[in-house]
């Protein structure tokens, strides 16, 4: 693969690179901006150090010819080329996809760019403020009554890079199947809107079963559903959903009088009298109890319940050293520091760092001395949707899990939801008799729904037989609940060579923390996320209520591990065991800032909206209600471009305000000059004046806007999924790319309970009618509620 990237782009490269392709980055003479770029270490930038780990390096100067040559030179013989730079300017050179194409018939070629290839925000700038404000998360984000709050680090555009290395591999997979390559016009806006939360994708409990679209305006008060909680030694956070784990905290609390009512069972009962009765009666409970005596004592109980950790307890945590989640390496020459080791394991070994960055140049004469020229394909006909013939087994629950088998149904792959209504997902707690929950809806569509009793021995054999002649078998359970079934990794191997199992839990299937309860807001804790997802002017001010990241992060990084493993299948003739950590996604998706905090102790912190590096920089507030503007000034010209739109000449020419270091230093003063001019504006009105001067801002969106927003609207990334028992069709999210040779989509609805049980068993493991009315009778097959 030709990686000629930087910046966000460059995380897809180094996510393939760390699944064994061999990645050449393509670097100018004077090498890429992130090199030099904030935050650096004695000279060094992180942000290159932590992108283009695992990779080779080049430098081609493009704007000669001599350059240009090699170039294309290189792509000869390449499966991938992956570039970022400004839109059109490769054909600009000569040099463009149709050339390289041309050249090269199975070349995949993907372009990256902020807001893709066509659309009236092509040209616009960008910024991480930017994307998480236009994508709509940036207004669900924060504490109630405050501003909203940006997530800390980079997590909008570490998610979309995953997308973006998922979208090459479907591609490439294609290719190996026998089709020609392809392109790719991939859109980072396109990718944080569909992926990081999406407003009209699969959503947490946080929203209780509605849409986000109806949401209110601001950050509603949603700290009930996943309270965070002061103790002795810090906070926890806990979730208690059912009467079982309210009655087992209430007897540990010892059943005081005034949470006796027996309406607390109840959830709904217990959100309506959290404030006034049972959260001042927990504060004073844990007030001298530590967050480990809580986590501890509520595992015994079966309460879910996890420790607001901090970056450097994670770093030094017993678990983290036990799964080798981070490791001590040379991340540039001559510094040695500690770098998260990847998202994935696959068969028990890291697809993580393997060596640090390459210095400017460094494999130039190596790799130009390896290339030749390809044979060429025999090229045929295969299907345009390139999971065709794949069948996916997903026994995947609530978020993540749906979303994993989603993506794979989209793409063309049979997919299998094996469920029961003893062990029900608990996204189908919302299920109405006549329809599926606009949740499951989203997240479920394009599936078929085969209702099977894994606890019994005949539901073990028929299972049996469905590995036997699948592909993919998708589980997100506690770790060893398979194994605890009979149905582990080594019986379903045994079943079928070629199989491949993707294992995705919270924290890991191994480590001392491995068995605790795995829901997204515990993982957030946990880890370390939610400690600095806070308003850095409270202690208390956390803003990470209604978010369900990580996810759908997992999700994507589960469904490009499934097509590698497919990819290599088509080598190997073996399958893979796949593990995939929450806990893992996240801390990849920070791999920066904990790089730097483990250099630099104490800077992995709540930041809030500021810019470190620059000013003035944040989120403005504007004309309306809950209305917010965001800003990002990076580097002189951005400043001189701000200045001017502002009308404020006087700061454009202060001394003072010249450098970087200077215009930090005067934050208070130019972001007020900024808040004052935007004071007037609408947020979209502010985008538009700001990007038309050159300034990266972006109007913060709601969910609703999301549906009027003409970039999304140019570029078609809203399709409409026929779900029944609605008025009308559900808005839903498309594709991770513009595909030349892939099609869209094509939104089938989400099954209902068992819907697909009869066709299933009959065609698939050849039972007859009356085979199977016997194992409905014995409550090993299920049947449809309205068919029982």
């Amino acid at each position: 693969m030709i990686d000629f990237t930087d910046g966000p782009a460059g995380f897809a490269g180094r996510f393939l690179a760390d699944l064994g392709a061999d990645v050449v980055l393509v670097e100018p003479p004077e090498g890429a901006d992130s090199r030099w770029a904030q935050p650096q270490h004695n000279g060094h930038g992180l942000g290159f150090a932590t992108a283009h780990a695992n990779k080779r390096g080049v430098v081609i100067d493009v704007d000669t010819d001599a350059g240009r040559s090699q170039l294309l030179t290189l792509t000869n013989s390449a499966d991938i080329f992956l570039e970022s730079q400004r839109v059109g300017r490769l054909t600009e050179l000569g040099v463009g996809q149709q050339v390289m194409r041309q050249r090269n018939p199975n070349l995949t070629v993907v372009s990256v760019s902020d807001f893709g290839q066509t659309g009236p925000y092509r040209d616009y700038k960008s910024s991480e403020a930017v994307f998480v404000a236009m994508s709509s998360l940036l207004t669900r984000s924060g504490a109630p009554g405050r501003e909203p709050l940006l997530p800390p680090g980079r997590l909008a555009t570490q998610t979309a890079a995953v997308d973006v290395a998922y979208a090459a591999l479907l591609a490439y997979f294609r290719v190996q199947r026998g089709a020609d390559g392809d392109y790719l016009d991939v859109s980072l806006f396109d990718l944080v809107v569909q992926d990081l939360d999406p407003g009209f994708g699969m959503a947490g409990t946080a929203t209780m079963g509605q849409p986000m679209i109806n949401m209110p305006p601001g950050r509603p008060d949603v700290r009930m559903m996943y309270p965070i909680l002061p103790c002795a030694d810090g906070h926890v956070r806990m979730f208690v959903a059912s009467a079982k784990q309210w009655r087992a905290l209430f007897t540990w609390m010892g059943e005081p009088e005034e949470l006796s009512d027996p309406a607390l069972e109840n959830l709904l009962g217990r959100f309506m009298n959290w404030a006034n009765k049972i959260q001042p009666a927990l504060v004073e409970f844990f007030a001298d109890k530590t967050r480990a005596e809580i986590v501890s004592r509520g595992s015994e109980l079966g309460i879910a319940v996890g420790p607001l950790n901090t970056a450097e307890e994670i770093l030094t945590s017993d678990h983290v050293r036990e799964r080798n989640s981070f490791v001590g390496a040379e991340i540039a020459p001559g510094v040695q520091a500690t770098i998260p080791n990847g998202y994935l394991e696959f068969d028990g070994v890291r697809a993580g760092f393997r060596h640090r960055a390459p210095e400017l140049g460094e494999h130039t004469a190596e790799v130009m001395a390896e290339v030749s020229e390809r044979e060429p394909a025999v090229h045929q006909q295969v299907p345009a949707r390139p999971l065709t013939g794949v069948r996916v087994l997903d026994l995947g629950v609530i978020v993540v899990g749906a979303e994993t088998g989603r993506a794979l149904a989209d793409q063309g792959a049979e997919v299998i939801k094996v469920e029961n209504r003893a062990f029900i997902d608990g996204a189908r707690q919302a299920d109405a008799p006549d329809k599926v929950s606009y949740s499951f809806s989203l997240g479920n569509r394009g599936k078929r729904s085969f209702g099977l009793n894994l606890r019994s021995d005949a539901g073990k054999e028929l299972f049996g037989k469905l590995v036997a002649d699948s592909d993919v078998v998708l589980t997100n359970f506690k770790p060893g609940t398979l194994e605890s079934l009979g149905l582990g990794y080594d019986k379903l191997k045994a079943i079928n060579p070629r199989i491949i199992v993707v294992e995705s839990s919270a924290l890991g299937h191994t480590g001392s923390w491995s068995k605790r309860m795995g829901y997204g807001p515990l993982v957030r804790a946990t880890v370390g996320l939610t400690a600095l997802w806070r308003h850095p002017d409270a202690v208390d001010g956390f803003g990470d209520d209604q978010t369900v990241y990580p996810d759908h992060a997992a999700g994507r990084v589960g469904t490009a591990a499934v097509i590698a493993a497919l990819i290599e299948r088509e080598r190997t003739g073996v399958g893979r065991r796949i593990n995939l950590a929450q806990m893992e996604t996240v801390f990849s998706q920070l791999a920066t800032e904990y790089v730097r905090e483990s250099l630099q102790p104490g800077t992995l912190v709540a930041k809030g909206n500021a810019c470190e590096f620059d000013a003035p920089s944040g989120v403005y507030s504007c004309v309306g209600e809950d209305s917010y503007c965001a800003v990002t000034v990076d580097g002189d010209e951005d400043w001189a471009n701000l200045a001017n739109a502002i009308g404020r000449s006087d700061l454009a020419d202060n001394p003072a305000y010249a450098t970087a270091t200077g215009r930090v230093a005067h934050r208070t003063i130019l972001d007020a000059g900024v808040q004052e001019w935007i004071a007037a504006l609408t947020p979209r009105e502010a985008q538009e004046r700001l990007q038309a001067a050159g300034v990266a801002a972006g109007a913060a969106a709601h969910v609703k806007d999301l549906l009027t927003n003409p970039q999304v609207v140019a570029r078609g990334r809203l399709g409409e999924l026929a779900q029944p028992g609605y008025d009308g069709p559900l808005e839903a999210f498309l594709g991770p790319a513009l595909f030349a040779n892939i099609p869209e989509p094509e939104l089938c609805p989400a099954p209902a309970m068992a819907a697909d049980t009869r066709e299933l068993a009959g065609k698939l493991l050849g039972l007859s009618d009356t085979e199977i009315d016997e194992l409905i009778g014995a409550g090993v097959l299920e049947a449809p509620a309205e068919a029982t």
